[in-house]
């Protein structure tokens, strides 16, 4: 009876455990993975797993132009930052002081590699001097140290650095066969067929010249010894390589996108090692253990399909909604697309989203190109559906077309946007984006104007008694 008693006070417990299947797990890992890290680690896999291979015949031209470097090259960076070791040396230059000021403002306009990457038009703009001015102290620039310094392109860059031996084939090879030698780059059978083709082109371009297979090879090796990044050594630390996994390009008057290389062509199923798995004995060992090893390489690749079919996925939703943004290059052109949108529009989880837009790039093709991370195109929505930009850009109009001796107050700002550009916003909103625009209030913009409204008088009185003593 004691025993029925206590049995009816037994309580059941229904626990729930989530299962991640195999896949699942893998694709979670790569998730905020870039390319080249994943690259790495199914490159790595390929030691253990005997089911899984890298694909001799999958060509690739990264290694010259897109600057793959080894996993072993890691620069030790000089304390000296590049702006510091630059002015130094014009400082020590022998030309007129507004050409030396001229050259100091081009070393801002160097991006992290060491490149002019804007038109002399965008340099002149907003400063004293004109783009004719600024363009004609650029080969001073480009002759500074650190060789390659100050270019626009990976060919100029390395033409620089070879100015000293304009008569050898590694000039010429740069000079007029640079995307040839990046498609002989590779143990593929055609990279080979490449190779020969290029010799053959050699021989027929330049009938004088003494070539062969060796000679060629060397000048390749020569050219990869040069610095591709003149300016990587500088800065207090290594500068980062960022490797775009999408691309996007202008085709007929639409941006279109797609994988900037596609990990998945690289790596295959070994045919040979499942088929003399199938036809082993099935009472040995290690049979299992063999098994399993397939069955995590079919995993694997698997996971890395789904991983660039949503990254592709993200990446195709979002130059859709920015297509105005990629052509003028504008932030007020940004289209409002929160990262919930985003998961809505593509049938993924926000979370998932969220990992694949985070610390990962795109490459814009146009003249120039450029790099963007692709968070910069998930914009949050702000008010009545305008991006945070678009709101302080508003502020900035209005302001701007304000008396200075009655500034607007945020109160009035606030009904300001309401009537003219149809915005419902509230005063203490219109403060938060002020302030993010760096605006002061109006009493500060009142006290400032007053300030340089005397400054103003005494400059007048001082003039008028100046003329007077004269």
């Amino acid at each position: 009876m004691n025993s029925l008693n206590s049995a009816s006070t037994l309580e059941t417990h229904l626990e729930t455990q989530t299962v991640i299947y195999p896949t699942l797990q893998y694709l979670v890992r790569f998730l905020p993975w870039d390319g080249k890290r994943i690259f790495d680690h199914l490159r790595e896999e390929c030691k253990h797993n005997p089911f899984i291979i890298e694909n001799s015949d999958f060509h690739t031209n990264e290694a010259l132009l897109d600057d793959i470097l080894p996993n072993w090259y890691s620069p030790i960076a000089q304390e000296l930052s590049l702006s510091e070791h630059l002015i130094g040396q014009i400082s020590a230059l022998s030309i007129p002081y507004k050409q030396r000021e001229a050259l100091i403002y081009l070393t801002q306009w160097l991006s992290n590699s060491g490149y002019l990457e804007e038109t002399p038009e965008v340099w002149a703009d907003d400063s004293i001097w004109s783009a004719k001015e600024l363009q004609a102290v650029v080969p001073l620039l480009q002759s500074l140290d650190p060789p390659g310094i100050g270019t626009r392109t990976l060919q100029e860059c390395l033409l620089i650095q070879l100015k000293d031996h304009p008569e050898s084939l590694t000039f010429l090879l740069v000079q007029n066969y640079l995307e040839d030698i990046a498609n002989c780059v590779g143990n593929s059978s055609e990279s080979k067929q490449n190779f020969q083709a290029l010799l053959q082109k050699l021989c027929r371009n330049h009938q004088n010249l003494d070539v062969d297979i060796n000679k060629i090879n060397d000048a390749i090796q020569k050219i990869q010894e040069l610095e591709p990044r003149p300016a990587r050594n500088f800065g207090g630390s290594d500068a980062p390589i960022v490797t775009p996994d999408l691309k996007v390009e202008l085709i007929a008057e639409s941006w279109q996108i797609s994988l900037a290389y596609e990990v998945k062509q690289r790596f295959c199923l070994n045919s040979e090692a499942i088929k003399l798995l199938q036809e082993s004995p099935k009472a040995r060992r290690d049979t299992q253990q063999l098994e399993a090893l397939l069955q995590k390489a079919r995993n694997l690749l698997t996971a890395l399909q789904q991983w660039q079919e949503n990254l592709l996925k993200v990446g195709t939703f979002l130059v859709e909604r920015q297509q105005v943004f990629l052509q003028s290059r504008d932030k007020l052109d940004l289209v409002s697309t929160p990262q919930q949108l985003v998961a809505q529009s593509v049938g993924l989880s926000n979370s998932t989203v969220s990992r694949i837009v985070r610390g990962r790039y795109i490459l814009v093709c146009n003249q120039p190109s450029r790099i963007i991370p692709l968070h910069s195109l998930c914009v949050p929505v702000g008010v009545g559906g305008r991006t945070p930009q678009q709101i302080q850009q508003m502020l900035l109009q209005l302001i701007a077309e304000e008396s200075p001796a009655n500034p607007h107050t945020d109160e009035q700002l606030a009904q300001l946007l309401k009537i003219q550009f149809s915005l419902p916003i509230t005063r203490r909103t219109v403060t938060k984006y002020r302030k993010i625009a760096g605006i002061k209030s109006s009493h500060q913009r009142k006290l400032t104007d007053k300030k340089m409204g005397s400054k103003i008088q005494k400059a007048r009185k001082s003039l008028e008694l100046s003329k007077l003593s004269l």
